[in-house]
């Protein structure tokens, strides 16, 4: 049902997975410069609502369009129907992404 939607909470492999799927079927906006969005990873991090933090190289280069194509997968592949889902993108240099995974934390690059 939806209430149980609104409470589930999902791993930041599966987050990642969709992450990865959906970039493969339609790649991050690039702006005039020819710089592309790049997402690194994503993770829950609430429920009730379901909101998944993206970190991201530049939020500002993910543009409303791309935004909503991210959120409609997560609900497609997660199931999160009749439930509202929270995505914050949250920016995120590549180095402090580098420095994070030899320190041995989980997040990996998408």
């Amino acid at each position: 049902t939806a209430a149980q939607e609104h409470c589930r909470r999902v791993t930041t492999s599966v987050i990642n997975e969709v992450i990865q799927e959906a970039i493969s079927w339609h790649s991050p906006p690039t702006n005039r410069q020819g710089r592309q969005g790049k997402i690194y990873y994503g993770t829950q991090v609430k429920s009730q609502p379901p909101t998944i933090a993206l970190f991201v190289n530049e939020p500002k280069r993910f543009n409303d369009n791309y935004r909503r194509y991210i959120e409609r997968q997560f609900r497609q592949q997660l199931g999160f129907a009749g439930t509202p889902v929270r995505l914050l993108w949250r920016g995120k240099k590549a180095r402090e992404v580098e420095n994070l995974n030899a320190l041995g934390n989980r997040a990996t690059r998408v």
